[in-house]
């Protein structure tokens, strides 16, 4: 007598457990890593900028995400719950669909321009509060964070404009506008160091942001003549421009996420319906003995 072939594909089974039961551990140890920093800097978070900006509070929250996504790959796949299999490929559709939509906004906006303006999805508010805090809030992580992206980007301040060094005139100690009963700073008028540009072999001027900024009469604030060269684009539209020198390398990119996203959403969709084929074949086996 031939033995009863399982609906249920061992491999895709246990690929789905052990990926998923990685996944698990990575996440568990981006948590302790994130939870353990924050320990560390007895770091306490006050607001959205204190938390997006600092890198172990970001670090807590994708390990966090992906323990609690991964878990329900893990039991569902090895304990074959249906219930657990379909609230993970909802979540994975979920993440599938925001990141499309992330993505289209993102394409969208710096192909058309107008687009930010009319919808106002960028926060340059948002940023321009991360501003304000620099040097000010005791946060070396967010100060650190902003530094490098001006580093990286070739930007100063984040408007989506050319003159986005001007924004540094919001922070209490770049202040270059004329404000009495307020004691001057060693910095007014000045930008970051991250924002000067430095050539392959050039010693490193923490002074080279000094004097960029100029108050005019009528309390507007404009490009001083003298200084040093600095990055004047804002980071928005730096970044901007950034997705339009590496487009193609950011569509490759993509597709890597996404396409191996979806096979994973695919055999999971499978692994749950030979579940159920074989648990509805049980059914059928133990319909005649309850009938008797």
């Amino acid at each position: 007598m031939a033995l009863d072939r399982s609906e249920v594909s061992i491999f895709i089974k246990y690929f789905i457990f052990l990926g998923n039961c990685v996944i698990w551990v990575v996440g568990l140890a981006l948590t302790a890593l994130g939870a353990y920093v924050l320990y560390l800097k007895q770091k306490t978070v006050r607001d959205a900028i204190d938390f997006f900006f600092d890198p172990a509070s970001l670090m807590c929250l994708a390990g966090c995400l992906v323990v609690f996504v991964s878990f329900f790959g893990c039991m569902g796949s090895l304990r074959e719950y249906t219930l657990f299999l379909r609230l993970y490929n909802w979540i994975l559709t979920f993440f599938f669909v925001g990141e499309i939509v992330l993505v289209i906004i993102i394409f969208v906006f710096y192909f058309v321009p107008d687009a930010k303006q009319q919808l106002g999805l960028f926060p340059e508010e948002t940023f321009k509060n991360a501003i304000r805090k620099y040097g000010i809030v005791d946060d070396d992580d967010m100060q650190n964070l902003i530094d490098d992206m001006q580093r990286t980007l070739g930007c100063c301040g984040f408007s989506d404009d050319d003159n986005g060094f001007l924004d540094w005139n919001i922070n209490e100690y770049f202040n270059c506008t004329v404000v009495s009963k307020q004691p001057v700073s060693n910095e007014r008028c000045s930008v970051p160091a991250s924002c000067c540009i430095v050539k392959d072999g050039d010693p490193i001027n923490i002074r080279c942001g000094h004097d960029v900024m100029i108050a005019n009469e009528d309390g507007t604030v404009t490009e001083s003549t003298n200084h040093k060269p600095i990055y004047k684009i804002g980071c928005l539209k730096a970044v901007g421009v950034w997705i339009n020198a590496h487009a193609i390398v950011l569509g490759g990119i993509l597709i890597g996420i996404l396409v191996p996203q979806m096979f994973l959403m695919c055999i999971t969709s499978t692994l749950r319906k030979q579940i159920l084929m074989q648990k509805s074949k049980w059914n059928r086996r133990l319909q005649p003995r309850t009938n008797a």
